[in-house]
């Protein structure tokens, strides 16, 4: 593995050597000594923190995120999850600048603004994809590097980099799984929306990698009335409302049906699948497009089904030092705050004259952070090592671990 690996994960809060020592069980992890060994500079309006005299040649990174406006909440949880960063990886000369977005395009645009002003040499942030396109329209001409909290792969352009989890990585990992457990016959459901799409066309890829068949692939139309999208699932499925006999002894249509969806469409659409003829028991379910926290754990329907997700161990650890530090959860979205960090300030200390190590960022073994192994892809997009999870009864249990690391290609192992 490179240097640049073994460097961020020997220091990094969620590094090898502190992954090794949780099979320890400490009863509670040592709060960190805050402030950390970074200062913290104030913005000029909705600080979080108190100003810091620093160095004039100091690395400078500001953090795009909400102190104010309704999203302030979460804004305070990433600011909590960089400083913790600062306090496991940076160097005297990495200094962290909260910059107030009011959650807000004008409020992104400004701190964006007073960025560059201020001498930042790279931008943590912002969390929307289309904010991410507004930060890197105003900063392209100084060639700053953006360090996106978005998944949004439409958000992607020369230096911005996305830490969010990419679609893609969920579709490649079920599809893959499922090959591997014989389910080679695939059908397709989507939402006929830009992350539907792209999931349909990852989805045909990977099942001509994995000598996988697409039996039937279909979409679904956004704002439908309930007779209306239940006739379109029935339509997808090719079978009567009702099974008979006469249905349930023709050859399967499908050994697995992938089901892109976002958020609460998930339910009604498997329930309709399972309705119109596709029963979970026969066929495996993989879902796609749903953050865990959001799926219908009480759907019958979905018994048995698959999703890919990060292995819950090391968020749980990073969720420990946080609640130690600040007594409260953190959300998902300050793991990405953590990591992004942590990185930045390991870039800053290679070259504190500003600039990006490319070839740091986009090494094929990658690094390992809150959500366990991930890399770069030289476009921008993060590559993500998932576990695989099966719904149950008693909830999410885990059919297939995570990778353990990436080899010298890039392709998760082990």
């Amino acid at each position: 593995m490179n240097t640049a690996y073994w460097r961020y994960a020997s220091f990094a809060l969620l590094g090898i050597a502190l992954v090794a020592c949780e099979h320890s069980e400490p009863d509670q992890p040592s709060p960190p000594n805050l402030p950390a060994k970074a200062p913290v500079e104030s913005a000029p309006s909705g600080s979080l923190v108190p100003s810091t005299p620093v160095s004039p040649s100091a690395f400078r990174a500001a953090l795009l995120a909400p102190a104010t406006g309704r999203h302030a909440e979460l804004g305070t949880a990433l600011l909590n999850a960089a400083q913790l960063a600062l306090y496991d990886a940076a160097g005297k000369n990495f200094v962290l600048m909260p910059m107030d977005t009011s959650g807000t395009p004008a409020g992104v645009m400004e701190a964006a603004r007073q960025s560059i002003e201020r001498g930042a040499s790279m931008l943590l942030g912002p969390v929307f994809g289309s904010n991410v396109r507004i930060v890197a329209e105003a900063t392209r001409a100084r060639a700053l590097p953006v360090f996106a909290f978005s998944n949004d792969r439409a958000a992607l352009g020369p230096g911005v980099w996305l830490f969010g989890p990419q679609p893609e990585d969920e579709v490649e990992r079920l599809i893959g799984h499922a090959a591997a457990e014989g389910h080679k016959r695939l059908g397709l459901l989507a939402y006929d929306t830009a992350l539907g799409r792209y999931a349909i066309r990852t989805a045909e890829r990977v099942a001509r990698a994995h000598d996988a068949t697409i039996t039937r692939s279909g979409f679904l139309s956004l704002g439908l009335d309930a007779r209306a999208l239940s006739e379109q699932v029935r339509t997808f499925a090719g079978a009567p409302a009702r099974p008979t006999p006469e249905t349930d002894e023709r050859p399967r249509r499908f050994d697995a049906v992938l089901i892109a969806t976002e958020g609460a469409a998930l339910r009604s659409t498997a329930a309709l699948l399972a309705f119109h003829g596709i029963n979970p028991k026969r066929t495996r379910y993989l879902i796609a497009g749903v953050h865990p926290d959001h799926l219908p754990l009480d759907e019958p329907s979905l018994v048995g089904a698959w999703y890919a997700s990060p292995p819950p161990e090391t968020f749980k650890l990073f969720s420990r030092r946080y609640q130690a530090a600040y007594g409260t959860a953190p959300p998902r979205l300050a793991g990405l705050a953590y990591d992004a960090t942590a990185i930045a300030a390991m870039l800053a200390e290679a070259r504190p004259a500003g600039g990006l190590d490319i070839a740091t960022l986009t090494a094929p073994d990658g690094f390992f952070g809150a959500g366990g192994f991930f890399r770069f892809h030289p476009d921008g997009a993060v590559q993500r090592a998932l576990a695989i999870f099966e719904l149950t009864p008693e909830g999410p249990r885990i059919a297939d671990p995570a990778p353990q690391r990436f080899d010298p290609e890039g392709k998760p192992v082990g």
